[in-house]
């Protein structure tokens, strides 16, 4: 990741996974329900700031889930810096699973992808990308309240509107969001995330114009 470039007409984000959790680390979907950060967590966190060190933030921002907040805070306490904004987005929080939240994610994937002849989320993505997964899951949904691909992808898109009227040219901005989230900008802007899942505390690089969004480094 380039750390010194300067691209006019544009900033740049730095999109950062939060840390593990209690829930992640029982292998349970974490969408909009939220678990505090494990100790790994945490310190994923304070390895995500040493990463980081040296890039001076105008703006940090995360979504509004605690454990997305709790790692863009512990991040800025190791910086001798105050940004000029420091902010919750509710644009970047997870996706939401609706029915499946808190629920063993792999147990969730085997019944979703049954229907299919098939035993897991990445069975579904060999079939139509991150979107089948997406629309296989909302239509599996008792509740019908998980978001499918398109709706993910609305919020997504309203999230970059909000940050264009937050920023100016020339910044550096700290957000700090989720690891389906990310996927999915990631994948919706071109770049092929198969048996690659964003790591906790794993760091993606945006160049945001105008009228695009572009990837420079994806979970590093």
């Amino acid at each position: 990741m380039d750390k010194g470039v300067v691209i006019m007409d544009s900033f740049t984000v730095y999109l950062v996974r939060h840390g593990s959790t209690r829930l992640n680390g029982f292998n349970r979907m974490q969408g909009w329900i939220d678990s505090d950060l494990s100790d790994e967590g945490i310190k994923q966190a304070k390895e995500a700031a040493d990463r980081l060190q040296g890039i001076t933030f105008t703006r940090a921002f995360s979504s509004d889930l605690g454990r997305a907040v709790n790692t863009r805070d512990i991040i800025l306490s190791q910086f001798q810096q105050t940004p000029q904004e420091v902010a919750q987005l509710p644009e970047f929080r997870e996706v939401n699973f609706g029915f499946f939240e808190g629920l063993n994610s792999d147990d969730i994937w085997a019944g979703i992808a049954a229907p299919y002849g098939k035993h897991s989320q990445a069975d579904l993505m060999a079939i139509g990308g991150l979107k089948e997964a997406r629309d296989a899951m909302k239509h599996s949904d008792p509740s019908h309240t998980a978001e499918d691909y398109d709706e993910v992808l609305t919020r997504i898109k309203m999230g970059f509107s909000v940050l264009r009227e937050h920023c100016v040219s020339s910044e550096t901005i700290l957000l700090v969001s989720h690891g389906t989230l990310i996927r999915t900008i990631i994948d919706y802007l071109g770049v092929d995330t198969t048996g690659n899942y964003p790591e906790n505390g794993g760091i993606s690089q945006l160049t945001v114009y105008p009228d695009q969004v572009v990837v420079e480094a994806y979970n590093q």
